[in-house]
């Protein structure tokens, strides 16, 4: 959810965000997806997964993991993977709790310290994805151990904010258990009151770099830029799990804007931090690892509304020209990373050889959040109607930036509650742009209607008297009409209205007692003014039961994404067919391109060069995604969608900016 911290409207945010983009050059999303590529793929080359689970190693998988959300490159996810497996899911691995410490070290006994403690992140992105009780066994454990021992000192050391912190916001999202959210809020007000400097709003590295007991090498305060950097993007990882209702939020929020601010200050000209915050000349020249947490951190707040000032975009966007002409090596290598350490240190060499593991994490995390902020200066956004429970409540509507996280508009509220039929019921809405510019909507009425609801709008806000269209009402033993969908034929100039309807007596070949003796065929009419239609016409009889179709155009020819609902052997898959025109004849339906679960409701669109159909994965609750590029091979994509609790079968289709922003406004 896109967070208006300041008064500005959201309008105001989109526009400005627009006119930043333009004056600082954002690139574009392939451009920076094969920078990532180059990075990453140079890292993975020199370095075999099977290594150990401290905190450097675990740094780089959190930004390996980001990178993969963006990318959906799932060698990526096998990499991570791999490490996981090799560590047992583990960080520290004694088993004797009675020898548990959480002050730095090493080795097994260490489980309670963060350093051992930050792996957690992955293997619970790893859960997530496919879930299995053994990823996230161990993490379990040891967190729900500490969180039963009295004490609050674990995060002594300001890196610790980020190896845990996000462990448990992770955790919370996965178990539902409060004391994650209770614990994570006494950690860190132990740790903000040990290290946190209220004036420059800044986090010494730990309570012996604190001024005036330490300075820099000028006198002045010593905040060192990666533990900065931990820290910060550390709270944007917590705020971006952290439930909206959660009383801590605002505490973590403060600190965040001020964090931020105090950043944005101390950037210097080039794009970059020095490792001294506040004192340049104490150990001069770029550093990457800071530069990167920055970055990301700014870049995510910036995504998410916190920040739609423009010295915060100019500080993100340099960050990043910094990141990708200075630390970006011609071979992939990332430069300029300070080495393992904890303070700045004066006369060391940090040069353009000099690389690590957690700053080829931090770039990756960086380069994964400019790709969000580039999807968002497109001039079109995707937008989904859907309904929910049994369609009572009729129009629902989210919207995405890049067609896999979607956002509820309205607070998931109603666009429009259904007035036809005596079910009152808007299942399945259909909306898609017509040749006349305006949005036109068909959807399920009933249950047991012969007909189909239809209605317009300029907006998606202001809707059109509903009108019922008696589409089978010619059929007295038409059972049903369900899931219309429309597609406009440019070429013609007309509108295909098409649904799913079991006619009694019909095909008795497929009839069966099952599944209420449904036996669905898909039929049509024609429009060009939604007043006047053909004649019902049959679309298509595949040989089996189908239903929920819905037809897009690829390079000249159409094609029809349906459900095949056999019941007996059950099939309850998505399969493809083909036609030169639009109205058919359609070919035999393809191979099931869903996997080993039961779906319906198919729609589609091309995102970057691949088609994404999506669809409901109904007996699991949830929603799911396949994606091709020539509409013959597909790949399961469904655990990157990020989709409003309770959504079911719906269509995706594109709205401009300007659209949007008066739905965030409705």
């Amino acid at each position: 959810m896109i967070r208006f911290v300041s008064r500005l409207t959201s309008v105001a945010l989109l526009s400005l965000m627009a006119g930043l983009a333009v004056a600082h050059a954002v690139p574009p999303r392939d451009s920076i997806l094969q920078i990532i590529h180059r990075v990453n793929e140079h890292w993975q080359a020199g370095h075999p997964p099977q290594q150990w689970a401290f905190w450097d190693v675990a740094a780089y998988h959190t930004g390996n993991m980001a990178a993969y959300s963006v990318t959906r490159r799932e060698d990526y996810r096998r990499y991570s993977e791999a490490w996981a497996e090799h560590n047992q899911w583990k960080g520290a691995k004694s088993d004797d709790r009675s020898r548990w410490k959480y002050h730095y070290g090493e080795t097994d006994e260490h489980v309670l310290f963060g350093d051992w403690q930050i792996c957690f992140q992955t293997y619970i992105d790893l859960f997530a994805l496919e879930p299995d009780s053994v990823k996230i066994r161990r993490a379990v454990e040891v967190m729900e151990y500490q969180m039963s021992t009295p004490n609050n000192d674990y995060w002594w050391w300001a890196d610790g904010l980020y190896m845990v912190m996000p462990v448990m916001t992770k955790l919370y999202q996965v178990t539902g258990n409060p004391q994650y959210l209770e614990k994570l809020y006494a950690y860190f007000s132990y740790a903000k009151d040990l290290m946190y400097d209220e004036q420059e709003h800044l986090f010494y590295r730990d309570a012996k770099y604190v001024y005036p007991k330490h300075k820099s090498v000028n006198g002045k305060k010593d905040f060192w830029a990666r533990g900065d950097g931990w820290v910060f993007a550390g709270l944007a990882k917590v705020l971006g799990d952290l439930p909206e209702d959660a009383s801590q939020r605002e505490a973590f929020e403060r600190v965040y804007r001020d964090m931020a601010g105090a950043i944005v200050r101390c950037q210097q000209p080039e794009g970059y931090w020095t490792r001294s915050l506040l004192d340049p000349a104490h150990a001069p020249g770029p550093e990457t690892s800071g530069t990167a947490f920055f970055t990301y951190g700014l870049l995510w707040g910036i995504n998410q509304g916190y920040f739609v000032e423009p010295e915060y975009v100019e500080a993100a966007l340099k960050g990043w020209q910094y990141l990708s002409q200075s630390a970006l090596q011609p071979d992939g290598r990332v430069g300029y990373v300070q080495p393992i350490g904890e303070r700045a240190i004066p006369g060391q060499t940090v040069d353009a050889q000099s690389t690590s593991n957690f700053g080829v994490g931090a770039f990756l995390l960086a380069a994964t959040e400019l790709v969000r902020y580039a999807d968002r200066q497109q001039d079109s956004v995707y937008a989904f109607s859907y309904f929910k429970g049994n369609g009572e409540d009729g129009l629902h509507l989210a919207y995405s930036y890049d067609g896999f996280t979607w956002t509820a508009l309205k607070g998931d509220s109603s666009f429009l509650m259904p007035e036809l039929s005596k079910d009152r019921l808007m299942r399945d809405p259909c909306i898609i742009r017509g040749g006349d510019g305006r949005f036109h909507m068909v959807w399920t009425v009933s249950w047991t209607d012969q007909g189909i609801g239809y209605a317009s709008s300029d907006d998606l806000i202001h809707w059109s008297a509903q009108q019922y269209i008696p589409v089978m009402a010619h059929e007295p033993e038409a059972r049903n009409c369900w899931a219309p969908e429309i597609t406009y034929d440019a070429a013609h100039r007309v509108y295909l209205i098409y649904w799913a309807t079991t006619i009694r007596g019909r095909f008795p070949e497929t009839q069966i007692d099952a599944d209420d003796g449904y036996n669905h065929r898909m039929y049509y009419v024609t429009t060009k003014d939604f007043k006047t239609f053909s004649d019902t016409r049959l679309l298509y009889e595949p040989g089996f039961n189908v239903i929920d179709a819905t037809i897009v155009k690829d390079n000249g020819r159409w094609v029809m994404f349906l459900k095949d609902e056999t019941r007996e052997p059950a099939q309850k898959n998505i399969k493809v067919a083909y036609a030169d025109h639009m109205e058919g004849p359609y070919s035999a339906a393809s191979e099931p391109i869903t996997g080993a679960y039961w779906a319906e409701g198919p729609t589609a669109m091309q995102i970057n060069g691949e088609w994404v159909v999506y669809f409901d994965k109904y007996i699991e609750h949830k929603y799911g995604a396949v994606v091709s590029k020539d509409l013959r091979t597909w790949r399961e994509v469904s655990h990157h969608l990020r989709m409003p609790n309770g959504i079911r079968h719906g269509t995706v289709f594109k709205i401009s900016k300007e659209e949007l922003e008066r739905l965030l406004e409705h």
